[in-house]
């Protein structure tokens, strides 16, 4: 959990709950720092009691009260249930503590005057995240977003992040439900917006494209009157953006881009990206992997130049850029060598395009031996579930030698295939025993799946067994 030096005083928190139950708490009062993890309360912090998925906060409040904890954000009707158990306590009772939380983190962050840049799109935002993070760090000091806090706890904590050190942040939004980014845009407040494309994510709650396309563009909608964004000219969903934003660029390979790049990848899919511009082009050889790390680098490369970043500096910020590194966790199109075997870990999570992204990348992989896909299911697609795993396993086809499904989903779209390339498995230790027996020198093996799949579990299993 990340900790925070947040200050609040008691007018401060009148006026942010002025339609909560608030007690215990007068002008005088004053807490440092705001937490979630009654694990890690410090004297004098807030605590906000949020039920997840795993614990519920407020089974934790008498021993955040204990800890040091001077004030306690509850639901009504947790009160309701503990009135008495609150008659000496300092506390506000709100209808719901996620949006308290957000509603702090939307009032602290509007103490600070710095550009703030909001990053959506259905895939690759995080990545292009880093990449932002990393160019402008070259001529700021930036805030950006920690691991996976791009939610509606999560964005909150990260803007409680903010103090004067500061120059800019750069923060990463998230959704999987109609209206979160819309939540999370309000809060934020960001002076700029980049969406890096219009995909099909969560279509479960989404419903299609569409939808897609109108949560994401949320994110557009929140930047102020004064503020900027940058826009693909690529996606056709977003390049008509343009025409509603009062202050942007555009960026991509198409022709009539502002910032107008092209790329290409090695043998080894490493990406080479090349600036066109007559008085300023430049060349960029990444050490990422695939070409849809070349498309976030073109994203960085445009907001680092906005901001005046020396293009020397962003040369050297990309090409010193390292892809996530596996190790024993999931990782985004990382390489891993075992044994004779490269291991193209993309565990991170799944949807349609980014599995037909992977798929296009080892399509394109320059190598000597047979191409494999493990490949598992792909959550929250609701009723084009069954057409979309289909549509994976065609293309896996064109691409691989040999294609490896787990889970119920890929299974149900293979019986109405019957394609010979496809073999089907129960668990991951099967498809790591099968993988120990039948890989040969020079395989070349892509693993994704969706987060819930934890497909990283096989990559696991053989390294310990190249050990």
């Amino acid at each position: 959990m990340l900790k925070n030096n947040v200050e609040l005083n008691g007018i401060e928190l009148s006026a942010i709950f002025e339609n909560s139950i608030i007690s215990g708490i007068d002008e005088t009062s004053k807490i440092i720092g705001v937490t979630t993890d009654s694990r890690e309360i410090e004297n004098g912090n807030i605590f906000v009691a949020i039920k997840g998925e795993k614990y519920d906060g407020h089974d934790f409040v008498h021993k955040a009260y204990n800890d040091g904890a001077s004030i306690c954000i509850i639901n009504r009707e947790y009160l309701e249930k503990n009135s008495e158990y609150f008659d000496d306590k300092s506390f506000i009772a709100v209808e719901n503590t996620i949006d308290a939380l957000g509603e702090i983190a939307k009032f602290h962050r509007l103490k600070f005057k710095l550009p703030i840049i909001g990053v959506g799109g259905s895939n690759g935002k995080t990545t292009t995240k880093e990449m932002i993070s990393r160019v402008l760090s070259c001529k700021f000091n930036v805030l950006k977003t920690y691991g996976n806090y791009n939610n509606q706890i999560g964005v909150p904590l990260m803007l409680m992040q903010l103090d004067d050190t500061y120059d800019m942040a750069v923060l990463e939004i998230g959704t999987n439900t109609p209206g979160e980014i819309y939540t999370l845009a309000n809060i934020v407040n960001p002076t700029h917006a980049l969406i890096t494309n219009i995909g099909k994510e969560h279509l479960e709650f989404l419903i299609d494209l569409d939808g897609v396309e109108l949560e994401e563009t949320y994110l557009f909608s929140s930047v102020r009157s004064d503020g900027f964004a940058f826009i693909n000219y690529d996606d056709e969903r977003l390049n008509k953006y343009g025409h509603v934003m009062g202050k942007f660029t555009t960026y991509g390979i198409h022709e009539h881009a502002q910032h107008k790049f092209i790329y290409e990848l090695d043998g080894d899919l490493h990406p080479k990206v090349k600036y066109l511009q007559i008085s300023e082009g430049f060349e960029v050889n990444l050490n990422t992997i695939g070409y849809t790390s070349a498309l976030n680098s073109i994203a960085a490369i445009t907001v680092g130049l906005h901001f005046g970043v020396p293009k020397v500096d962003i040369i050297k910020a990309l090409e010193s850029f390292e892809p996530l590194q596996a190790n024993d966790s999931y990782g985004r199109m990382a390489k891993v060598n075992l044994g004779d075997f490269s291991f193209y870990n993309d565990t991170y999570n799944a949807n349609p395009d980014s599995m037909i992204a992977a798929l296009k990348n080892i399509g394109l992989l320059n190598s000597i031996g047979r191409k494999f896909a493990i490949l598992g299911d792909m959550k929250e697609l609701g009723d084009s579930a069954e057409e979309e795993h289909k549509n994976v396993l065609r293309f896996a086809e064109e691409v691989c030698e040999q294609i490896i499904i787990l889970g119920d989903e890929f299974k149900k779209a293979h019986r109405s295939m019957n394609s010979d390339k496809v073999l089907t498995f129960d668990s991951h230790e099967q498809v790591s025993n099968y993988l120990k027996n039948h890989l040969q020198e020079n395989d070349s093996v892509l693993v994704k799946g969706s987060r819930g799949m934890k497909m990283e579990i096989i990559i696991n299993m053989l390294r310990g067994e190249c050990k």
